[in-house]
């Protein structure tokens, strides 16, 4: 009787898969994205809207009851108030809607409006007044006459006449300056600013009511062939120094208009900083000047130049007082702009006081950084692979990252030229010790070199195979230890993407991570006491959820494709093999519904660089631009395996074929791949390394190449839509070559595919735009005519007019079509589609689709 009802059980199971529906372009509408969500300021609301709807409608979320309001036609929503009130907009109308209990208001009158979530007021002009509300108060104050109004923290800062006056909305307000204003800065943290009057410059602080005269400008002599910009800095008493705004006096002459000479020639000169194609008219003008650099120093009432005309990049330090910049001279390396695309400069020391210039570093791709006290620069050497510190009275580098013991580079790195840092995470202690990325954890640097480095995370990161970093920009100026900081991970073993917290030195919690999706925090509320944030793998849609900072109480508050349910969906997991060269390699496989590891499967082989990060990313099904839709395909019933490719300078080709072939072959001896029916994807990049695999095996049944590259020696000098030449590509970049084609003549060759048509017996379907901006069109082209030339069954389509990948929903539609089309053809033995069988002549080109 047991066994009868397990089997009752299995045959359910199975009929209930058989009852769900395969992903197909019908079921594509119904699938959404999310947009961008947003977060009121104490947590109590989110807003939301799908991407692409055409409806614009707009979501209005309850967190705490998880109610939800729908809205149309709403323009440029915002929280306002401290979460109280919400402003938007419809037609001529502004309306101010207070949550808790829905009521509007409207105006109808154009008017300016000023506001922002962290405050409880509200500003607004009109032809002849500003009125400032308290949206929480009702209170309100109405300032006729004033040229210019700020709000911060209930109190308004405006200009009335010749006076610059502050108060409440409620209350007396103070006269913080009399005389002409004529120009007034705020800086909002501190509570601060300047005022410009008849060319002086004065700071004021709102807490105190008090000013305090910084300069005259009438003080600061700049060269006779310039011109200062006067205005109210943002600086403060303990300024010492700080940049000019300068311009020429004399501007250069109005360029003369082009003449009709019947002609027009375009002449390119061998050393000219900027090829033909990168200038451009009325922005590109090699007599236009960038503009020399100086210093004022206030106590010494003295101007120093510190870079001349046409020079390069500044770098200042942000403090107050600082006795050096770096002065970047980027001429002498324009011309290499064409191979390395990254334009690199010399490094210059300057003297903020003498305006001494001592060069430092020649040739330098990195650009250095300052600490925020203004006493340290440092720089990340790519060719030593370190973190130095630049000794200000000397010049000379100094290792820092040492004594770390573990790289500072990105060990993974792959293409030629520079090897990136992991980064810079900020500073500690104002500035004396700089805070340093290694691939898995936070270190502390003492500039003083008084105390060895440690790490910041104990190491927990690389305990634990956890890669941690800032949560947000990964960049701090001025971090804080006395209070817990937020670090989001990544788990190297399981894929998945957490949240974690530093609550102390070497003390890293958990607050959230599991092996089976991916966290991501979407947005803190601005009281910093909740969150919205995302669950995702390829099963889970990355919805909307809420909680607290600590992940607790938590709730779903969207559902927003629960008609996943009712399709074959699939699974994705991590696989393993030896590659030829008997090194370990990894990629995502994915599996129909209900797989049944008894039996083989077609398998479409769809890959880039490296895919493994991406095992816990949702697909939305949906046309297709350039590749196949996994989600589509695997439905469908196709395994889509995305194997890592790990590459060797100089040996593209044979990179993809050692990692991508071996995989593919380990799935064939494991017995889930069917040999018979395995197929191969690639666009751009991928289109390149699919178009050079079908010349080294016979493994795929059927390929499909987009916009790749299939001759180097031509790509080399290639011009890009941009302007650009395309050598970089080759030499620093992507393509991973390392030199230049006449270094290495045979290596551009060998990892072309052209040259090896011959050795291709799959049939190929190539996807290729007359109008690739990327890769130019010449190259699926001449792909094809070989192919044709050798009698072996090769299809092109042109999008006419289309770019490197398609945009308009129609072309998308059709090559959706068209690629299933195909990869069922020689993969599930379906019908071979008519446009194949008798192609499409010019007077059938729509007319008869022939699908």
């Amino acid at each position: 009787m047991k066994g009868k009802l397990m089997l009752a059980a299995l045959l359910g199971m199975q009929v209930a898969v058989a009852q769900k529906k395969t992903i197909d372009t019908t079921a594509y509408a119904q699938w959404k994205r999310l947009g961008t969500p947003s977060l009121s300021y104490d947590g109590q609301w989110m807003m939301y809207r799908y991407s692409g709807d055409e409806e614009h409608l707009q979501y209005l979320v309850n967190t705490a009851s998880g109610k939800t309001t729908t809205f149309s036609d709403m323009g440029s929503p915002e929280f306002i108030g401290q979460g109280k009130w919400m402003k938007y907009t419809r037609n001529d109308s502004t309306i101010l809607r207070r949550l808790k209990d829905g009521h509007e208001e409207y105006w109808t009158r154009s008017s300016y409006f000023l506001s922002s979530d962290n405050s409880n007021t509200l500003s607004y002009n009109t032809p002849d007044k500003q009125v400032v509300v308290d949206l929480n108060t009702g209170d309100s104050i109405v300032l006729k006459d004033v040229t210019r109004c700020n709000i911060l923290d209930g109190n308004v800062i405006y200009i009335k006449g010749n006076q610059l006056l502050a108060g409440p909305l409620k209350g007396k307000h103070k006269v913080l300056f009399n005389g002409p204003v004529d120009d007034y800065s705020l800086n909002r943290d501190k509570g601060s600013g300047t005022i410009l009057s008849d060319r002086k410059l004065y700071y004021y602080s709102l807490k105190t009511g008090q000013t305090t005269f910084l300069l005259d400008y009438r003080d600061i002599k700049v060269p006779a062939a310039y011109k200062l910009s006067e205005q109210a800095l943002s600086i403060t008493p303990g300024t010492k120094q700080f940049i000019l705004d300068v311009m020429r006096a004399e501007q250069p002459a109005m360029r003369p208009q082009p003449q009709n000479t019947g002609f027009q020639l375009e002449l390119w000169t061998w050393n000219e900083p900027v090829t033909q194609r990168l200038q451009r008219r009325g922005v590109y003008d090699k007599n236009m000047m960038n503009q020399a650099k100086f210093v004022y120093n206030i106590d010494t009432k003295t101007v120093v130049e510190l870079a001349p005309e046409m020079s390069g990049q500044l770098v200042t330090p942000s403090s107050e007082t600082f006795d050096y910049v770096i002065a970047l001279d980027p001429a002498p390396y324009k011309v290499d702009i064409d191979y390395r695309y990254n334009s690199n400069a010399d490094l210059y020391l300057v003297n903020v006081h003498s305006g001494e210039r001592k060069l430092i570093a020649k040739d330098s791709y990195e650009t250095p950084s300052w600490s925020p006290n203004g006493k340290f620069s440092i720089y990340y050497d790519n060719k030593n692979k370190a973190w130095e510190k630049i000794d200000l009275s000397t010049g000379q580098f100094v290792n820092i990252s040492e004594g770390i013991g573990f790289p500072v580079n990105d060990e993974e790195w792959d293409q030629p030229g520079r090897n990136p840092a992991y980064g810079l995470a900020g500073w500690l202690d104002g500035g004396n010790t700089a805070v340093i990325y290694d691939r898995y954890d936070m270190w502390a640097v003492d500039m003083s070199g008084q105390r060895k480095p440690y790490s910041l995370t104990g190491q927990y990161g690389r305990q634990h195979k956890l890669v941690l970093r800032l949560h947000g920009a990964e960049y701090m100026e001025n971090m804080n230890l006395g209070k817990p900081l937020l670090l989001r991970s990544f788990n190297e073993e399981t894929k998945a993407r957490g949240v974690y917290k530093l609550q102390s030195l070497a003390r890293v919690e958990k607050v959230v991570e599991n092996p089976d999706y991916s966290v991501k925090i979407s947005s803190i509320s601005g009281d910093g006491r909740s969150c919205i944030f995302t669950k995702e793998n390829y099963q889970i849609n990355p919805d909307v959820w809420y909680g607290d900072i600590n992940f607790k109480n938590s709730k779903q508050l969207t559902d927003i494709n629960p008609q996943q349910k009712d399709y074959n969906w699939g699974s994705a997991k991590v696989v393993k093999w030896k590659t030829f060269d008997g090194k370990n390699d990894e990629g995502l496989l994915y599996l129909p519904e209900a797989y049944d590891s008894s039996k083989v499967y077609p398998m479409i082989v769809d890959f880039y660089e490296t895919h493994s990060q991406d095992l816990h990313d949702y697909i939305v099904p949906e046309y297709t631009s350039s590749t196949i839709n996994i989600s589509t395909y695997v439905s469908r019933g196709y395994l889509v395996f995305r194997p890592d490719v790990h590459y060797i300078i100089g040996k593209p080709g044979e990179s993809v074929y050692n990692c991508v072939v071996s995989g593919v072959n380990a799935l064939i001896e494991r017995k889930i791949a069917d040999k018979e029916a395995i197929g191969l994807q690639g666009h751009s990049f991928g289109g390149y390394e699919a178009a050079y695999l079908v010349t080294r095996t016979d493994v795929f049944k059927c390929a499909n190449i987009g916009a790749g590259v299939v001759n180097m020696t031509y790509n080399y000098t290639a011009v890009r839509q941009n302007g650009a030449p395309s050598l970089f590509k080759f030499e620093s970049e992507q393509y991973r070559m390392g030199k230049s084609l006449w270094e290495d003549k045979e290596g551009y060759i060998n990892n072309s595919a052209i040259f090896n048509a011959d050795k291709i017996h799959t049939p190929i379907m190539i996807f290729h735009n007359d109008k690739d901006g990327a890769v130019p069109f010449t190259h699926g082209l001449d792909l094809f005519l070989s192919l044709r030339r050798l009698k072996r069954p090769a299809w092109l389509l042109n999008y006419k007019g289309a770019n490197h990948t398609l945009e308009e929903l129609p072309a998308q539609k059709d090559f959706t079509i068209r690629m299933q089309g195909f990869f069922d053809h020689y993969l599930m033995k379906k019908p071979m589609p008519r446009w194949m069988s008798e192609g499409i002549s010019v007077d059938e080109r729509n007319v008869d689709q022939k699908y």
